[in-house]
């Protein structure tokens, strides 16, 4: 018999068992060829190519990573190089 703690160790661990199926893993972040030197420009360079809207900008070891929300609703995380490595 599981207990209830024991049926959200499974569910933590990834088990789906939904009658319907498991959602999707989120997708992996784009890189886009573009090159930006400043958040700003990173930002715009993510808004005009993804049509979406910014909510996001960090500075990561692979350059800048942009949150945005797509015209579709999904949130999607995009990687901009950073100028000068």
């Amino acid at each position: 018999m599981l207990t209830s703690g024991a049926s959200l160790l499974v569910l933590s661990l990834g088990a789906c068992q939904a009658p319907s199926g498991c959602p999707a893993p989120p997708p992996a972040p784009a890189v886009l060829a573009a090159v930006a030197a400043s958040a700003a420009e990173a930002a715009e360079q993510a808004r005009r190519q993804t049509g979406g809207r910014v909510l996001s900008v960090e500075r990561g070891s692979g350059g800048w990573q942009v949150k945005v929300l797509t015209p579709a609703g999904e949130v999607r995380v995009v990687v901009i190089p950073a100028a000068g490595g």
